[in-house]
Order: C-alpha cells, then sequence, then structure tokens
C-alpha cells in the first residue's frame, strides 16, 4: 500500500478555508488532512513544499491538440495590417505553414485577408491562417486546391463571382485542418501541451472536439508514463459518435459530446435573437436548431454520457434551452453563453445546467459594444450567474485565450477588459477558487468525476502554489499533483 504525504505551508480548500497543512494520501487517494503533528506513523514518501496546497486548478474547456499545435505554427494575435501579416508569412520555411491569432478587427486595411494576399508572397505551399476565435480561417491558393473545402461545406466556404475567396467557416475549418495536418505528430504536440498546462498550474481539462488522434496519443502518453501530468476529460464532436471508443480510466476518459449551435461574436456567426448593431442584416449561423439538439442531448443520455453544447448568441441559448425542457435533458453543458437575458439566466439555474465560461473573452471582444450595442449589458453575466444560483466553471477556450490561470483569474475580476459593464458582473477570489477547481471537475466529469475537492476519499489532485490566490489574486505554480503523482516526476518517464 503506497501512501505519501504531502505538506506545504497551508492547505486551503476550495472555499478558501485553511484546513491544514498537510495530506496524507494513500493509493492515490487524500486519505486524511489536517497539521503535520497529526500523521505520526509511517509513509513511503514525503513531498514538502514551500507553498499553499489548492485543490486542482481545473480549465473546463480548451483544446489540447489544437493548443499543441501552436508548438509549430505562427502567433498572429496582435498583428495590426495585412502588409505585416504578409511579413510575418515571408519568414516562414515551413513545408505546411500554420497560423492563428489574426482578427479583422484589428487590421488597417479593415477588411479580412483573402487568398489572394497570401498568394502574393507564398504560393508553393498551402498557408492556412485560424482566426483568434477558431471558427475562421484564411486559406492561400495551394491550400484550396489540397483540400476544396467548397465541395463538401458550399455553406461555409465564401465565394466571390463562383471563386473561392479563401475564406472558410465552422465545420470547414475543421476540415480543413484534419486534411492539412494529417501526416503531423500529433504525439509530439500534446505532449508538448500537456507541458504547458501542468507547469502553469492547471491539474485537469476538458479537451473538446477532442479527435481521434489527440485522444490515441493520450492514452500512448498515459500507458507510456503510468499516469498523465494533467487528467483530461475527452469532448469529441457529436458528428463522430458512431466510432468513439478508447481511454485509459482515471486518466483520460471521453466524458460526452461536443455539440456546436453557432459560431462566434467575432466572426458574427455567434446567433443572436436580433440581428448585428453593426451589421443589421445578419444574426449569425445556427448550425443546430433545438430538434437537433433535443437529439443529441437524448443520445448522450442513452449513451451515460454529457452533452456539451456551444452557444455564445442569445439566439442560439434559446434553442438549448427549449431542447433540454423538451427532453427534460439533466446531463448537459452550455459552453459560453456569452450573451445571456434574465429569463435564460434563471431556466439555466433551473435546468442545473452547468455553464462554462471563458473571462478572457472580455479582454479580446473589445470591440463587443459595436457588435451588440446596448446589449453589451448583457454580455459575460458572472456574477449574475452565480448570485441567481447558476453552476459555472472557468476555462481559457486555449488556444483561443492564454491558457495561464493567472489571465482568467485577472478577466474574472475585471482587472481587465474593456466596456465598463464588465466590473458589474466581476467575481471575488472565493468565487473564482470554486469555478476552477470544484464547479470545474462537476462540469468536466469523467477522469475528474472524483476531483476538484480536498477531501478524504477523493483523488489526491492538487495545484501547489507559492502564492496564496486567496491573498495575492494569483497563483505562482510549484508542482502539480495528479491521483499522488507529481507532474514533473511524470514527464521523467518520456521521452
Amino acid at each position: 500500500m503506497k501512501t505519501t504525504l504531502i505538506t506545504g505551508l497551508a492547505v486551503v480548500n476550495e472555499l478558501g478555508d485553511v484546513i491544514g497543512d498537510s495530506i496524507l494520501v494513500e493509493n492515490g487517494l487524500i486519505k486524511g488532512i489536517g497539521p503535520k503533528s497529526r500523521f505520526t506513523g509511517s509513509y513511503g514518501v514525503e513531498y514538502r513544499f514551500d507553498g499553499y496546497i489548492l485543490p486542482p486548478i481545473i480549465d473546463a474547456h480548451l483544446h489540447v491538440k489544437s493548443l499543441g499545435l501552436n508548438a509549430i505554427g505562427i502567433d498572429l494575435r496582435g498583428v495590426q495590417s495585412i502588409v505585416e501579416l504578409k511579413e510575418v508569412l515571408k519568414s516562414s520555411k515551413a513545408p505546411l505553414i500554420y497560423g492563428r491569432g489574426w482578427d479583422q478587427e484589428l487590421l488597417r486595411e479593415s477588411r479580412w485577408p483573402t487568398r489572394w494576399d497570401l498568394d502574393d508572397v507564398v504560393r508553393d505551399r498551402p498557408v492556412v491562417l485560424v482566426r483568434i476565435c477558431g471558427h475562421a480561417a484564411v486559406l492561400n491558393s495551394r491550400a484550396l486546391e489540397l483540400t476544396r473545402p467548397w465541395e463538401l461545406y458550399p455553406n461555409y466556404t465564401l465565394m466571390e463571382s463562383g471563386a473561392p475567396t479563401g475564406i472558410v467557416f465552422e465545420d470547414a475549418v475543421i476540415y480543413v485542418l484534419n486534411k492539412l495536418l494529417e501526416v503531423t505528430d500529433i504525439r509530439g504536440l500534446v505532449l508538448k501541451a500537456l507541458e504547458w498546462l501542468s507547469r502553469s498550474g492547471i491539474a485537469g481539462a476538458s479537451s473538446m472536439s477532442c479527435s481521434d488522434d489527440e485522444l490515441k496519443a493520450l492514452e500512448s502518453i498515459a500507458l507510456e508514463a503510468g499516469a498523465l501530468p494533467v487528467k483530461i476529460s475527452c469532448y469529441p464532436d457529436y458528428v463522430r459518435r458512431d466510432y468513439v471508443k478508447g481511454g485509459v480510466k482515471g486518466w483520460v476518459e471521453i466524458t460526452g459530446f461536443k455539440l456546436y449551435s453557432d459560431g462566434s461574436l467575432g466572426a458574427r456567426t455567434a446567433y443572436l435573437r436580433e440581428p448585428y448593431s453593426d451589421e443589421p442584416g445578419v444574426r449569425g449561423m445556427l448550425l443546430a436548431d433545438r430538434r437537433a439538439i433535443g437529439a443529441a442531448m437524448v443520445e448522450a443520455s442513452r449513451r451515460g454520457l454529457k452533452l456539451a453544447v456551444h452557444a455564445i448568441g442569445d439566439g442560439a441559448l434559446d434553442e438549448v434551452l427549449e431542447a433540454a425542457k423538451a427532453t427534460e435533458a439533466r446531463r448537459f453543458r452550455v459552453e459560453h453563453a456569452s450573451i445571456a437575458w434574465d429569463d435564460q439566466i434563471d431556466l439555466l439555474r433551473d435546468l442545473s445546467a452547468y455553464v462554462v465560461v471563458q473571462p478572457r473573452f472580455r479582454v479580446s471582444d473589445w470591440w463587443v459594444d459595436k457588435r451588440l450595442g446596448s446589449r453589451v449589458k448583457i454580455v459575460y453575466r458572472f456574477k449574475s450567474m452565480v448570485s441567481r444560483g447558476v453552476k459555472i466553471a472557468l476555462s481559457s477556450d486555449a488556444p483561443v485565450e492564454p491558457f495561464d490561470p493567472n489571465e482568467t483569474i485577472r478577466a474574472a475580476m475585471s482587472i481587465c477588459g474593456q466596456p465598463a459593464c464588465f466590473k458589474e458582473e466581476a467575481l471575488d477570489m472565493k468565487e473564482i477558487l470554486l469555478a476552477y477547481t470544484k464547479v470545474a471537475a462537476e462540469a468536466s466529469g469523467g477522469a475528474l468525476s472524483n476531483s476538484g475537492v480536498l477531501e478524504k476519499g477523493y483523488n489526491a489532485d492538487l495545484t501547489v502554489s507559492r502564492l496564496n490566490p486567496l491573498w495575492d489574486n494569483a497563483i505562482e505554480p510549484l508542482e502539480v499533483v495528479v491521483s499522488g503523482f507529481r507532474a514533473t516526476h511524470v514527464f521523467k518517464y518520456l521521452p
């Protein structure tokens, strides 16, 4: 029987209370918590940390493989013009040029980049540049020739005079990336993503739109090392439901399905009740209506899985809520719920839905008042949801936003962010800690279903920080422990 004593400056639970300075772990589970003097018996190993032992930080919505792609991609965040974009492309010698992070709202030309812009500098190799939100991308002519997205996804491929412009949306983006990345070393990318997450203090995550190759890579790493440095609950896209299988119990598990009901505000594909203020003829894209969502809820429930429904616009949220009422669904999550009216918030509570939010959107969506006009007052309503009894979990949506927990914390507290009304929806640090640990674990489920709190019988998953977030409004990660394994030790068993 393997026993470990973990000692720090203090053990802080998900409510912010100090409950001791040591945790006794037996076979990966918490056996006891209290002062070190209480544990006088023998134990095999002792870990001593000059920091605070916290419940595990869990990012309830990110994309592991897409995050790993950043290791081979070009960071286009902050690019100010199409001219600058071209200069960045000129410097790449890669056989496939992948980049992410551009935002047309920042470009001096005040328009979207096109295939012809990219062709000016790269014609012989495929180029795919994904918008910051992940819901749109621009391809050069070579990438278009190799993938021909208009044949499979005509509704998501922007055409001009019968020819593709290079701009694709939603499902076409996923298709193009999968097609162009078929020969990429996915295992190496996944391992890099896990390393980044673990070193930032994240002990668990929900990986949304988890692909087969991503799942296989996670399985391979878990079996080779006997553990993962970050526990992963996988949510493959619902369209793949007929052939999804696999996982390693307790480390990486298929927990549910991901379904898109709309797109993003940045690409104007989020589905609204009323048209966009800066484009009056457009309401966005409804990718799945209440009937399709309801059918997915029933199917997920039949399999004992959760359904995570992406709904950014208030129109899309209406469809999700009506589907849940009709099917009496109780095992579902709403991803984002960026625009929510009071009646929708109350219904989310009454339906016992988990709402997984991304505070850092407040920083990136600096233009949101232009998109929505007076409706900006009902955007990112974290405090309203918590005060009305909605269970919210925090996440980054990385690589859409930075995965660093401190970025999420700052945005949730409205230390950063644009419209002044965001400050009215700020969370305090105790609310943030609860949403980033216990509620995030509950929303994630699967490999994280027995995680998120520091109590006897729960998995010994925890984050050790040099700072106490209740005092410093930040963490400074020293180590992540998963089921009693130090993440830094897990990495030693991997090449």
